[in-house]
């Protein structure tokens, strides 16, 4: 009598075949690329998942609206020693050096000199409206006198500071003042700014001011 047949090995899994060997769980999972081999069956990450984590760069604006307000804070102070001084708000000759040193230093910070001029011509336009409105409310007696005297050489020091920043501000917002969305952009980080900072009524308007054609500023 012949002894019975060793069954055959079984058979190799392929990628023709149909049916899946076995494999682990690997709990819920998106749908996935599943790589197939002789034998083994690999699954693979989506390539989806690998920028979960990721995060948009942040915007630029908050930066550039913080250094817009701390510049106009230093008119409350101008305001003050314009008040001792008895001296005009309006101040050709010191705009026209401002705007030639920003005209200057803006190549080194990549901005162009139309574009570094034009927003800064409307920085001192918002910041002399502070001073008018700040002058006008203590001579009325609507506000209290500060009772300190500024430095003068120190404002000068910390606007030449804020100068740099507002440069760099302009720099980083080169291509979101050119996007079509930026009127909306910038909407949206002046409220969150506006809810953080709570400035009064006239910091307020002068900062909309400050912020004047923004995202149609010469390139």
């Amino acid at each position: 009598m012949r002894a019975p047949l060793c069954p055959p090995n079984p058979p190799l899994y392929h990628a023709s075949l149909t049916t899946p060997p076995p494999r682990a769980s690997f709990g819920a999972l998106s749908p996935a690329l599943e790589i197939v081999m002789p034998g083994i069956r690999w699954l693979a990450i989506p390539l989806l998942s690998l920028a979960l984590g990721a995060q948009a760069a942040p915007s630029p604006l908050p930066e550039l609206l913080d250094a817009m307000t701390q510049r106009l804070t230093v008119a409350d102070q101008v305001a003050r020693s314009k008040h001792d001084s008895g001296k005009p708000v309006l101040d050709e000759t010191r705009e026209r050096q401002v705007l030639d040193s920003v005209g200057q230093a803006a190549q080194g910070a990549a901005v162009t000199p139309a574009t570094a001029q034009t927003f800064f011509a409307a920085q001192m336009e918002a910041n002399k409206l502070v001073q008018y409105g700040l002058l006008d409310a203590w001579r009325r007696g609507m506000r209290p006198l500060p009772a300190a005297t500024p430095d003068l050489a120190g404002l000068r020091t910390r606007l030449d500071t804020l100068q740099t920043r507002l440069l760099a501000g302009l720099a980083a917002t080169g291509e979101l003042r050119a996007a079509a969305d930026c009127p909306a952009q910038l909407d949206q980080a002046l409220t969150a700014h506006l809810a953080t900072a709570q400035p009064d009524d006239l910091h307020r308007l002068a900062l909309l001011r400050a912020l004047g054609d923004f995202c149609a500023l010469p390139r």
